[in-house]
């Protein structure tokens, strides 16, 4: 008897320590260093949870709440159960598509395993909140026999998909966002936005013109005369025959690094009635990246023709196009950023208005991708990318502009507010918590310093290959995350970015949550 009564005290005594001591929870270094705002009330209120815990009203602890992204039905039972006795593995998983280039990768993954995270290469992913119909007496998920049409006996386990906490997709979304989403993970993806397509921007600034002027004004000062081909044919043929000195310059809507773009200095390089437009169109699904640069092109089925600005500024009397960054990191309510550093990218040829034919095109495009074709350009000082401090210092000390930097931002930041807010109403309809995008801009200065937008790349180039790069692109993403952190957490929830955001280099544009704009464009 005093045998069983010591055994019995000495168990108490070992609960107690149990639940003093807090033995239930799990250790910092096992934790997640990021969670959504408001994940523990989603984790208590989680069906997985709180059948469990009906089945054990006396669990002592809480449920930690990274379980909503890395805990299967089974997994919440068994740790109830226990009394938190048996800790189930607590390690959030992140998702990188394949399709993204390995320096994107290399950039992403020591800040994301620094949040305790572990890659995932699963597309397979799932979070099923319905319950499992059978459970044993513990409460614990069983499996079933489910009879087919045909009498066989199917063995139906419970679900254990899993989704990621954070994702990262390429060109092509490669793995379901719902269930991340669901519990308010992070995903690099805006839906509704077409505007990083050629004929997406154009539609963007028709839009928002419409919004803001009464009668409309199109374009507005920042985004040259743009018309849609074929949609708008005969509307850009009369005004190209009223205005017969201009010069265009056509891009197929969907493409990138220079490829389908086509100079166009008359009506007749782009529909007669002897070669109509529509026999002119050829889509090419994938481009050779061995094709020879200044080949025959053909219209695509879908593009835009825009005016071409002949007055370019000039860097060492070359055209040149500015990288710049902007940030949605939030989109409920709207947090947009834009990023306080860029680089100068330079045709590898020399500027001439009057010299506009097919075989003109690097005086005429800035992609480097598309420079990179052009014999001995790497080995040019052309190659070379430049900060738009370096290029303020060219322009004081060469050309007696004092205050070019300035003048350039302000401008900026009037031309990404006036997109954030062509976005805002498609976004309030049919984005998500936790979708994030950064877009890389491409802005063109004419002799006159006025900015103007040229398009938007969704997944903008991560290679940091040249001094000036390494220089921006591995802090600017750095900081990107820390922003989208921040502002998806408890730690931002009810906060003003102005004043608490993790903010360095990045600018804070528009903060809905505190009715903040930057400038006024209205």
């Amino acid at each position: 008897m005093a045998q069983t009564r010591q055994a019995v005290d000495s168990s108490l005594d070992l609960e107690n320590a149990f639940l003093d001591n807090r033995e239930w929870e799990y250790t910092a270094n096992q934790r997640s260093r990021w969670l959504p705002a408001g994940a523990q009330e989603l984790v208590n209120n989680h069906p997985f949870a709180r059948r469990a815990l009906e089945k054990n009203p006396r669990f002592p602890g809480i449920v930690p709440p990274e379980a909503l992204f890395c805990w299967t039905e089974s997994d919440f039972a068994t740790y109830i159960n226990s009394g938190g006795f048996v800790k189930p593995k607590l390690q959030c998983q992140y998702y990188i598509s394949p399709e993204n280039p390995q320096t994107i990768v290399d950039l992403l993954e020591p800040i994301l395993s620094s949040m305790n995270w572990v890659c995932s290469v699963d597309s397979n992913v799932g979070r099923d909140e319905d319950l499992a119909p059978v459970t044993d007496y513990m409460g614990m998920p069983v499996p079933r026999l489910k009879k087919q049409d045909d009498g066989q006996v199917e063995v139906v386990r419970p679900m254990n998909k899993l989704a990621p906490i954070f994702i990262w997709e390429a060109a092509r979304n490669m793995i379901d966002h719902g269930p991340t989403l669901r519990y308010k993970g992070l995903v690099n993806r805006l839906k509704g936005i077409n505007m990083f397509t050629k004929i997406g921007m154009l539609e963007l600034v028709r839009e928002r013109c419409i919004e803001r002027d009464i009668p409309i004004s199109f374009p507005p000062p920042w985004y040259p005369l743009t018309f849609t081909l074929p949609d708008d044919l005969e509307q850009w043929k009369r005004h190209a025959e009223n205005a017969p000195h201009k010069k265009w310059i056509y891009k197929p809507t969907g493409e990138a690094m220079g490829r389908g773009i086509i100079l166009v200095s008359k009506i007749s390089d782009v529909d007669t009635k002897e070669r109509p437009f529509r026999s002119r169109c050829k889509d090419v699904e994938v481009f050779d990246p061995k094709e020879p640069p200044l080949r025959e092109r053909d219209f695509a089925s879908r593009g835009v023709i825009q005016e071409y600005l002949v007055n370019p500024m000039l860097l060492e009397n070359r055209k040149f196009a500015i990288r710049i960054y902007l940030l949605i990191a939030r989109v409920k309510p709207l947090l947009c950023f834009h990023y306080n550093c860029g680089y100068i990218k330079r045709c590898g040829e020399h500027y001439d208005e009057n010299k506009f034919r097919r075989e003109d095109l690097f005086r005429h495009i800035t992609n480097q991708e598309f420079q990179k074709k052009q014999d001995e350009f790497t080995e040019s000082t052309a190659a070379e990318l430049m900060s738009i401090e370096a290029l303020d210092a060219y322009l004081r000390e060469n050309c007696g502009i004092p205050a070019f930097r300035l003048n350039f931002w302000q401008q900026v930041k009037s031309i990404c507010t006036e997109i954030c807010l062509g976005m805002k109403d498609i976004l309030h309809q049919l984005a998500k918590f936790g979708s994030f995008e950064v877009f890389g801009l491409d802005v063109i200065v004419d002799a006159d310093q006025t900015v103007y937008m040229l398009e938007a790349n969704r997944d903008p180039s991560w290679v940091c290959d040249t001094a000036v790069k390494k220089a921006i692109i591995p802090g600017m993403v750095r900081e990107m995350l820390e922003l989208v952190f921040w502002s998806h957490s408890d730690d931002g929830r009810g906060k003003e970015a102005m004043l608490c955001s993790p903010m360095r280099g990045f600018e804070v544009l528009i903060d809905d949550a505190f009715d903040f704009q930057a400038v006024d464009v209205e």
